[in-house]
């Protein structure tokens, strides 16, 4: 494995927001990206909401402003419907299309925008002797501003949670090209990340596969955690070895590139104790796939063994010699190996996410690393 796969999210998170944002990886947004310059999705709810309520102030209090107001939410409904309709690739795929598309939803919202007044008039009609605006016009716009917000900040929207929770996922272009091969000698941190991953990813596998005999219910959520946490070591570490870089290849002279090594010899450090953390959680994951080999190959040992009785009556009934029932019998104690095998391998996968837990937990609890790793300072 050469890169990593898939996104890390910080276990903090909740799960559906979780599962919706996996769902959708191109809707999330990599470290590279920046903070965005527009206003975030509440800021612009909250924005919809304030502009409607204050046009339905107006529309209330002004008696003159109704039809210019009409002619801006007609307007407002079609901007709306044009931007819906370039939301949909198969609709549109430039702005020239849109002023296509406008011709029939201009005449859409206004017909839209007017029946609705005409069928909120009877409804509001008591409140034109209290107020000396148009009341079923400020219905309209307090409708749209509930509306426009409630779309804005719906549950569930990818687009909205992605960027709300932007600093709680690790994407694999944070760790530089996405697809192809890097070397590992140019992108270091991405190896260590895939291999973080895989080691979490082999454990999942284990669970669904061994079933009950394999019990990671306490060993995976502190494993999903130090990704989380391993993985935002790397994404720091990474930024700092690609200043150094720069910096080096900028050096105007060797006196520049000594007063360097210090801080390089510093992210060696870190990277090498970084490397020995993963080590461990990575050496759990290879105990763990070995189990689950081992299961599979005992489920294959199986089914062989289940038609051994239908290939003996082949050979019984195609053949004039003698069959030997012991060279058929062998699928048995193939099934018998790879049975002791496979519990062998599970017991041994069981007992090594027992003392990882414990390592975990006291590394949580007590800000120590796992055996066999050095924390870095």
């Amino acid at each position: 494995m050469s890169h990593p796969s898939r996104p890390t999210f910080d276990p903090a998170l909740p799960p559906r927001v979780v599962a919706r944002l996996r769902a959708h990886p191109e809707k999330l947004r990599p470290a590279s990206a920046g903070r965005s310059r527009r206003p975030s999705w509440r800021q612009g709810a909250a924005l919809t909401a304030a502009g409607c309520t204050s046009l339905a102030a107006v529309a209330l209090l002004s008696p003159t402003a109704g039809v210019l107001l009409l002619l801006l939410l007609c307007l407002g409904t079609t901007a709306a419907v044009l931007g819906l309709v370039s939301l949909g690739n198969s609709f549109t795929d430039d702005w020239t299309d849109l002023v296509m598309h406008a011709f029939w939803a201009l005449p859409a919202a206004a017909a839209g925008v007017l029946g609705a007044r005409l069928l909120l008039g009877p409804v509001v009609g008591p409140l034109e002797a209290l107020v000396p605006g148009d009341p079923a016009t400020a219905a309209l716009y307090l409708a749209a501003a509930a509306g426009g917000s409630g779309a804005i900040m719906r549950p569930g929207m990818v687009s909205r949670l992605a960027a709300e929770n932007a600093d709680r996922y690790v994407l694999p272009e944070d760790f530089g090209r996405r697809y192809g091969y890097a070397a590992r000698r140019e992108e270091p941190e991405a190896h260590l990340f895939a291999r973080l991953q895989q080691a979490t990813d082999r454990v999942e596998e284990g669970q669904r596969v061994l079933g009950a005999s394999f019990d990671a219910g306490h060993t995976l959520p502190l494993l999903r955690e130090e990704e989380w946490r391993l993985a935002r070591e790397l994404l720091r570490l990474r930024s700092l070895r690609e200043e150094l870089v720069r910096r080096r290849r900028e050096a105007v002279s060797e006196q520049v590139t000594r007063a360097l090594q210090p801080q390089e010899e510093a992210v060696a450090r870190a990277h090498a104790a970084l490397a020995e953390r993963i080590a461990v959680l990575a050496g759990y994951g290879e105990r763990v796939h070995a189990a689950v080999t081992a299961h599979r190959e005992w489920e294959q040992c199986q089914e062989i063994a289940d038609r051994a009785a239908d290939y003996a009556d082949l050979a019984l009934s195609s053949s004039r010699d003698t069959v030997h029932t012991e060279e058929l019998d062998e699928s048995l104690l193939s099934v018998e190996a790879a049975h002791s095998v496979r519990e062998e391998l599970v017991r041994k996968a069981v007992d090594a996410g027992s003392s990882l837990t414990e390592a975990l937990r006291r590394g949580s609890d007590g800000g120590q690393s796992p055996p066999g790793v050095t924390r870095k300072r």
